[in-house]
This record gives C-alpha cells, structure tokens and sequence, in this order.
C-alpha cells in the first residue's frame, strides 16, 4: 500500500504541477468549481489506487520487455497533455465556446477514472505497468471484462477525454486521439503475451469478448 500510494501520489503531483504551471496562475486556475474537482478528482483516484494490491512495477514470473518502448509516446503525449489544455484554455484559444462542455467534461472524467480504478482492483496484485504475468496469475474475464477486453485503457481514454472538454481544449481531445496509437500497440503485444501464456483460453475468450477496446467499434 506504501509504495503504490508513493507511486500514485508521487507521479501524479508533479502532472498536476505541470498543469497548474500550464494555466499560469494558482489563484484564477482554483477559481472554477470544474477545474477544481478535476484536482480533487485525480488525487482521489490516486489515493484509491494505493489500496488496489496492485504490483505496479512488479514483472513477475514473466515479463515481454519488447514492449516497454511504449512508455515513451505515453510520456511525451502525457506531458503535453497536462500543459497545453490549460495554457490554451486560459488564452481562449483553439477552445470549444461553451463553459456548460466544462462540467460535462467532469461528468465523462469522472466515470472514466472510476472505470480505470475499478479495473485495477479488480486485477489487485495482477496489474502491473509492464506486460507480465504474476504469480499464480488467472485470467481475468469477468466484471468489466466481460464487456471489453481493455476496460482500464478504456477508462483512460475517457478520463484524457473528459479532462481535455474541462479545459474546453480541442488539442486535449486530438491528443486523446494520439494516446490512442500507443494504447493499441500495447494492446496487440498484451494479446500476442497472453495468447503465448493461456493458449486456447485467451483465443476462447477473445470470441467470447469480441470487442478489444470501443464497444461496437474495436
């Protein structure tokens, strides 16, 4: 629990720094109700995640190195994210003219963080940043899995889409849609992993669950 909440809490101060600085002013960035519970928001989700028993780092009895390479378009799309909404926003720029979209936004971040939340306590010691499989590691098909294959990158994505219509920022949306290149690349490696690791019992669930990532969609 220590150490996931350090490593919660710890990466998620300094995006929310990053933030802050990308507005440019502490007071007038506190100044609206919806850009304060985005804060309060992301530091709950943060905190919750300490207690989910997941690995974080954790690789396991087996890991597939290859796909760390992921790691950085996530870091670059993320820093940009965290800055360029907000500085835009707060110059009025590239921005969607409606500040009811704001709360909107808040709705769509909440139910996404809740999503991606959710998923990792439900993988508890099973979820790791890396693709890797824990000891005793169990397939896990049911509760959001049921639905789709991917629910917490689902989530994620809703969340970044939710947080970009707070900031009213087209660029946080067409960012969002960048995040999406790497999350299915990391997908695809996930799948070919698992298949290597369950065999007929991941390809079985694959037609059970036939969506990777959007209902309908992928």
């Amino acid at each position: 629990t220590i150490k996931n909440l350090a490593f919660g809490v710890g990466g998620t101060l300094p995006f929310l720094a990053l933030v802050v600085w990308g507005w440019g002013d502490w007071t007038t960035f506190f100044a609206n109700p919806a850009r304060v519970g985005l804060i309060i928001l992301t530091l709950s989700g943060a905190i919750a995640y300490a207690f989910s028993g997941s690995s974080s780092f954790g690789i396991g009895r087996r890991e597939d190195p290859a796909s760390r390479w992921i790691f950085i378009p996530l870091i670059i799309i993320a820093i940009a994210f965290a800055w360029l909404p907000p500085h835009f926003d707060r110059l009025d720029r590239w921005s969607i003219d409606d500040n009811t979209v704001r709360y909107l936004g808040l709705i769509i971040t909440a139910i996404g963080g809740f999503v991606r939340v959710a998923t990792v306590f439900e993988l508890g010691h099973r979820f790791s940043i890396f693709v890797a499989v824990q000891p005793d590691h169990r397939l896990k098909t049911d509760g959001f899995y049921r639905f789709v294959r991917h629910p917490s990158y689902l989530g994620a994505l809703l969340a970044m889409a939710g947080w970009a219509l707070v900031f009213r920022s087209v660029i946080g949306l067409l960012l969002t849609a960048a995040m999406c290149v790497p999350i299915i690349a990391r997908i695809r490696a996930e799948e070919d992993f698992l298949v290597r690791e369950f065999g007929d019992q991941y390809r079985a669930y694959q037609q059970r669950t036939r969506w990777r990532l959007f209902p309908f969609i992928y």
